[in-house]
């Protein structure tokens, strides 16, 4: 994934938004967000070669995400990035999401990456250095081309400006995921939000809400680049996103 919006309570109902492109070899197989098993209950993409994801959110509404960076060396002996995502997933909140990676790293080296991890109340970014932010109220955006929020990178530049142009507060769900959908379609210039070509680029996309009280209230996914119409965004049903009872 090289492109993640985060919108961290900007509306009044759903204090987490995410949209996020996922851009990987395209040869690389992966299957699209399903629930796993174990507990705590969580909803995620499964990457096919390593076991791990790069994206998904946990029944108490806290969504984790990875991307790769550019700008280090990649060493394949190194432990999975995607597998340290699904760890924090399983965190019981952000919090100890963030002593699970600082723990992580103490102990094993891993290849370059910007984590995010939020929840209904609060929210962070660490890359693989251990350099973390808070993520205050608003709208931040990561790709793997360099830190969170970094105005200097294009797509950064270009997604906060976006956001800067909706009226978040008010919009409605399915209309405010459409207008976000809008932008993870985004193919212009030389550094675009959605790759569409090529043997590596935009290989999935994925729009997330969460609402005050930690509840999933939508996951949309679209198997492919979104640009391309035989693309479509698809909701996973009501079903799906039930938390099911603990034993």
């Amino acid at each position: 994934m090289c492109f993640i919006l985060l919108l961290r309570r900007m509306h009044p109902d759903y204090p987490v938004i995410l949209a996020a492109n996922r851009d990987e070899v395209r040869t690389r197989p992966s299957t699209g967000p399903r629930r796993w098993p174990g507990s705590p209950a969580l909803w995620a993409g499964r990457d096919e070669v390593a076991g791990g994801t790069w994206l998904g959110v946990n029944e108490r509404g806290m969504v984790v995400a990875i991307t790769n960076r550019r700008d280090g060396t990649v060493d394949a002996e190194l432990p999975s990035r995607g597998m340290l995502c699904l760890e924090v997933l399983r965190q019981p909140g952000p919090a100890e999401g963030q002593v699970y990676v600082h723990d992580a790293l103490a102990s094993s080296h891993y290849n370059p990456f910007n984590l995010v991890c939020a929840g209904p109340r609060d929210g962070w970014s660490m890359t693989w250095r251990g350099d973390a932010r808070r993520l205050g109220v608003g709208a931040h955006v990561v790709t793997n081309h360099g830190d969170s929020d970094d105005a200097m990178l294009p797509e950064v530049e270009r997604g906060l400006a976006y956001v800067a142009e909706l009226d978040v507060w008010t919009t409605p769900l399915h209309g405010l995921l459409e207008l976000l959908a809008a932008l993870c379609r985004d193919t212009r210039g030389p550094n675009p939000i959605c790759r569409a070509g090529g043997d590596r680029g935009t290989v999935s996309s994925s729009l997330i809400a969460v609402r005050v009280d930690g509840s999933l209230a939508a996951y949309w996914h679209a198997d492919g680049p979104p640009s391309d119409p035989s693309h479509p965004y698809e909701a996973l049903p009501p079903v799906a996103l039930a938390v099911p009872p603990h034993q």
